[in-house]
């Protein structure tokens, strides 16, 4: 059976809807440091205020555009442009800005223009442009709340596969099952588009409800199943049907049953009922075994070779400060010889040179002679300043030579240190497996009797065993330590190489990614934790028991579906594309009652139920809005959504029908607050 996997197959949609309308992009620069990425405190300030103009907008977009000065290699500035890039982009999500909605481009040095040092100040920087959006109406803001949620399959059209989406729903899609609208097949790759919903969140951004005909649904979920080929609808074959499962969360309804969506006048949708029960027949019944109590007494009794701990890496203290490049010296500047006419010029005061008064004249030529004796004194002064330097350039090539040297042996020594912590960690790791798989095993012994220990021995074992290891690493202040996130944020690696080293040795990260590799490359400790699990004997007897159950389960199914897939869902049949909805009539004999709403501007309201997995719809009328036919004390959350000068706002409330509704209080809210206080809704 083909499984299609999700992540590969999301089709890239455009960011922005054309009913989104575009304000006057913002446009900011962020200066570094010289060979930095550091944000300094100025350019934290030019981010703090970009941030609010974001969270403020309906919706947004950043371009970051990094630079570098003309100094250093290309491949070293590509980098440290990404490096300054990086550290907005973090900066800005530490803000709560979403970075799937920032764009990058890395110049480099491509766009340096300044060979001065004010110059390259202006160079090393990070452009960043702030586009912001606003919302038309509610058509938009729904289509913002449903973006990117399209999940993309492709069919190969003469070829049966099961589908399974992001939410847990499996689409068994025969060979052969979609023709265009007048019946002809398709000739080129066909494309399947599935949307699940089973949120409020969902419901919302779909535009959909659970009502049928004005009558109350208790929902289990809904999904839209279409399909394209050459930019041209499909539609199922005659004859041809799909095989939908629904997750049931565990808690199977017997009453559930499909329905098809209609359109409604509002632009929503009212479902019918297609005449069919959801069932179950993709699952067997279970086949158990009667374990024989010897063979817990036999796992118990399994003896796990220990591996020896290994000691702690020693090292004559912390590592010393990296080495500091030596400074170029500085070249004196030649004196500039006075010009007569330029002092003339001067003193004229925007008049004619030629029409100096006497009194003028007789300044201009004091400072004259002035001028010139500076400039014979700052001239035998300049010719000692220039031979310092030259001098100073001879000493300054031969530091460079020893420092280069110098930090090349600090970084050894360095780079020696996080091997030989690495290897201890490894060495460490594998001690805490031997010991904690011993502990597994006997814990897995007491409960072997029961169906979830013996129908998967295998994995019940190596799972517990790795997360005892994982214990024993959390107790010791080491979990995480073998990621390169989490290198210097434990004891370990702070007593041996020192905290001022691991914060502020901008290669440091580069030199454990490294250690890292080299270590992976021979790493042999999956080996020997491999090894010392199969001495165990375990996975022969897990293999056993999983064979013994294959073939019960086998017996037991009463078609080829049930032998290929074991699901915990709601199943249908469905010979139709577009939404269908898992849902059942709710029944309640309490007085049915009106929940009107005041509220005179345009708005999309509904009422959440949540402990009967429902949401109706408000309509209009007159000033206010009304839900009807809910039961009379049934617990209800009044949501409501409208669009103003180009923002969402939002309003919620909970209630009682049959109580007064109250007035809703609205709230301004970008895109990513709306989603979050949606995702609080539950049904």
């Amino acid at each position: 059976m083909y499984k299609t996997l999700l992540s590969g197959l999301l089709l890239l949609c455009s960011l922005f809807s054309s009913v989104l309308q575009a304000q006057i992009p913002v446009k900011a620069s962020v200066f570094f440091e010289t060979d930095r990425s550091e944000l300094t405190a100025e350019a934290q300030k030019v981010l703090d205020e970009l941030a609010p103009v974001l969270l403020q907008a309906a919706d947004y977009q950043v371009e970051l555009e990094a630079f570098t000065d003309d100094r250093g290699t290309h491949t070293y500035n590509r980098q440290l442009a990404a490096d300054r890039a990086a550290s907005v982009q973090a900066y800005l999500e530490q803000k709560g800005l979403t970075t799937q909605k920032s764009s990058i481009t890395n110049w480099g040095e491509k766009k340096a223009r300044n060979t001065t040092d004010s110059g390259r100040r202006q160079d090393r920087r990070v452009d960043v442009l702030v586009h912001t959006y606003r919302l038309d109406d509610l058509t938009a803001l729904r289509e913002r709340l449903s973006a990117n949620t399209d999940q993309i399959f492709p069919v190969q059209l003469h070829q049966e596969l099961t589908i399974t989406a992001a939410k847990g729903t499996m689409v068994l899609v025969p060979a052969n099952a979609f023709v265009f609208e007048d019946g002809t097949e398709p000739t080129g790759l066909v494309q399947m588009t599935i949307h699940e919903a089973y949120d409020p969140l969902d419901f919302i951004a779909h535009h959909l409800t659970t009502t049928s005909g004005g009558q109350i649904l208790q929902t289990g979920g809904m999904v839209s199943i279409t399909a394209q080929s050459e930019g041209k609808p499909l539609r199922l074959a005659d004859g041809m049907a799909l095989t939908v499962a629904m997750p049931d969360g565990g808690n199977f309804d017997p009453q559930m049953e499909l329905f098809y969506a209609q359109s409604a006048a509002d632009g929503g949708v009212d479902w019918k009922p297609a005449g069919q029960k959801f069932r179950r027949t993709l699952k067997p019944a279970r086949a158990e075994l009667v374990i024989d109590p010897e063979l817990s007494r036999r796992l118990a009794a399994i003896k796990v070779p220990e591996y020896p701990r290994p000691a702690l890496p020693v090292f004559k203290g912390q590592m010393p400060p990296e080495p500091q490049m030596p400074r170029v010296p500085y070249k004196p500047r030649a004196p500039q010889k006075p010009q007569w006419e330029s002092v003339q010029k001067m003193f004229a005061g925007g008049a004619e040179a030629s029409r100096l008064s006497k009194k003028k004249l007789k300044k201009a030529e004091a400072y004259y002679q002035e001028a010139q004796l500076r400039y014979v004194r700052d001239s035998a002064k300049y010719v000692q300043l220039l031979e310092r330097y030259h001098q100073n350039i001879a000493g300054y090539e031969k530091a460079k030579i020893r420092y280069a040297e110098e930090h090349k042996r600090w970084e050894n020594e360095l780079a020696t240190r996080v091997a030989a912590i690495l290897e201890y960690l490894k060495e460490l790791k594998i001690h805490f497996y031997s010991k904690s798989l011993a502990k597994a095993i006997k814990i897995r012994a007491k409960t072997i009797r029961d169906y979830g220990t013996y129908s998967d021995l295998y994995w019940q074992v190596e799972e517990l065993a790795t997360h005892h290891t994982q214990k024993m690493m959390l107790g010791e202040g080491l979990e995480g330590t073998m990621t390169l996130s989490s290198y210097g944020e434990n004891n370990l690696f702070g007593s041996i190489i020192g905290t001022k080293v691991i914060d502020h040795y901008k290669g440091y990260h580069k030199i454990c990614s490294s250690a890292l590799r080299d270590m992976l490359t021979t790493d042999s400790s999956n080996w020997v934790m491999r090894s010392i699990f199969a001495s165990t004997g375990i996975r022969a007897i897990s293999d056993s028991l999983q064979t013994e159950l294959k073939e019960r389960n086998l017996m037991n199914a009463q078609d080829p579906a049930t032998q290929r897939a074991i699901l915990n869902s709601y199943v249908a049949t469905v010979s139709q594309l577009g939404w269908i909805n898992c849902d059942r009539f709710y029944s309640n004999p309490a007085e049915k009652m009106q929940v009107v709403v005041p509220e005179a501007e345009e708005t999309t309201m509904y009422a959440v139920c949540s402990d009967i997995n429902a949401m109706l719809p408000f309509h209009r009328s007159g000033d206010g809005y009304v839900a009807s036919g809910l039961p009379k004390g049934q617990k209800i959350t009044v949501v409501a959504i409208k669009v103003e000068d180009g923002m969402a706002r939002f309003a919620k409330k909970d209630m009682r029908v049959g109580e007064r509704a109250p007035s809703l209080a609205f709230q301004t809210m970008p895109l990513k607050e709306l989603k979050a206080e949606l995702k609080k809704l539950n049904i």
